[in-house]
């Protein structure tokens, strides 16, 4: 395969609640400003295979789902998704921007479920073919508070939201380690400040390496 371009593909991280979607809405409004081509895609979705495993792995039935079944069928997605639309994406100029990607399954699967480093290592690389955002915006947001935000929105939970506090103070920790092992490619942005002041930052940082 040849050499992807990644400065058009960006990714927004967090646990739910963390107000992604808005960033991520007001991110393709501004760039669409500038005549830009924009794409939206979520994780695990985006293509009709992608998303018939979301349904799998969102499903409250499916509770006796083993954690390596689990993170294969997060990177299946992915897999399909990397070939079927953000390769070509990246090929035709597009600003590619996932709402999550593969530092979900990092966060989640290796640190949350606790399954060794190395092979989630290795199943990443097998899904994205190697294929990395230039960006990645974590927007970093306690357990707790997501919790709280939860319970006001008056929203039933899924499979993966229904595994309690202490899994998602793991996965807290783990955006933190990865943060620091991800170079400048990674950005964590207090969820909790206003919207418009985490959007120019995020337009700041992007016009600045770009």
């Amino acid at each position: 395969m040849n050499k992807i371009n990644n400065k058009r593909f960006i990714s927004f991280e967090g646990i739910d609640y963390s107000g992604k979607t808005t960033q991520i809405n007001l991110l393709k409004t501004y760039l669409e400003t500038r005549n830009e081509k924009v794409f939206i895609l979520r994780e695990p979705g985006g293509t009709v295979i992608s998303e018939q495993i979301r349904m799998i792995l969102l499903d409250t039935e499916h509770d006796a789902m083993d954690d390596y079944t689990e993170i294969l069928l997060y990177s299946a997605a992915r897999s399909q998704l990397v070939q079927e639309k953000i390769i070509p994406l990246l090929q035709q100029d597009y600003f590619v921007i996932a709402d999550r990607y593969v530092d979900s399954t990092t966060a989640y699967q290796g640190f949350g479920r606790g399954i060794d480093a190395e092979i989630v290592q290795q199943i990443n690389q097998v899904a994205t073919r190697g294929v990395l955002p230039r960006f990645t915006f974590y927007m970093e947001l306690s357990p707790q508070k997501a919790q709280e935000r939860r319970k006001q929105a008056v929203l039933a939970i899924d499979r993966l939201e229904s595994a309690g506090i202490e899994f998602y103070e793991r996965v807290f920790n783990g955006y933190r380690t990865i943060a620091q092992s991800s170079g400048d490619r990674f950005h964590i942005l207090d969820a909790e400040k206003n919207i418009e002041q985490i959007h120019r930052k995020i337009i700041q940082i992007i016009n600045q390496q770009i």
